[in-house]
């Protein structure tokens, strides 16, 4: 992921993220993370199994083992295991898409919740978060962005935004979602005289 956020790209999200917020009221959020979870269940249960595996081939084989070999090679198998099963797509393979999205939309709220989106005083932060090993984005709007924008107006924007991990280049992508996004808020919810930035429009959250 990291190879992807070039500064050039950081600029243009940042620029993306403003224009939405000086055509219309909303306050915008953009959160990227590698992932939503460590799944660190899915490595172990590699290991394991090339162990057993390993360890069975070697009592059942026809062929003699040295005592060194049947020591090492469990250990071996386990290590090598383990370590390819931390690539995302074998944790994203391994895992139920039931599983991808919930822990996708627990991490969300948990940020939607730490990093204060809910305090505008309208109302009316968004938060859209990017998940790339789970390859989800998920949209939190607060209350009165919500009720400001017809639901079939806010299908559509989600169904747009969880495309973009099927373009070739998901960041830009993102920043042709970001586009329409600026696009649907400014016909709904239109800047008013006065408004002012109450969140920061990209967060580091620690959980």
């Amino acid at each position: 992921m990291k190879n992807q956020l070039t500064t050039e790209f950081q600029t243009r999200l940042w620029h993306a993220v403003k224009a939405i917020e000086q055509d219309s009221q909303a306050e915008v959020v953009v959160v990227l993370r590698s992932s939503s979870d460590s799944y660190a269940s899915i490595p172990l249960v590699w290991g394991l199994f090339a162990a057993w595996l390993a360890h069975t081939y070697m009592i059942y084989a026809p062929d003699f083992f040295e005592n060194w070999l049947v020591y090492y090679i469990p250990i071996f198998a386990f290590a090598s295991s383990y370590a390819f099963a931390h690539l995302p797509w074998i944790k994203r393979i391994c895992s139920k898409k039931k599983t991808l999205q919930k822990k996708v939309e627990i991490m969300a709220r948990a940020l939607f919740q730490k990093g204060g989106i809910q305090h505008t005083r309208s109302k009316i932060g968004v938060l859209i978060y990017c998940s790339f090993l789970e390859q989800t984005v998920t949209i939190l709007p607060d209350r009165g962005l919500e009720m400001a924008i017809p639901a079939e107006e806010w299908q559509v924007l989600r169904h747009q935004f969880n495309q973009i991990f099927s373009e070739k280049n998901p960041m830009l992508a993102l920043l042709s979602a970001l586009q329409h996004t600026q696009t649907l808020f400014a016909s709904y919810l239109p800047v008013q005289a006065g408004d002012i930035n109450e969140l920061p429009d990209v967060m580091e959250i620690d959980l």
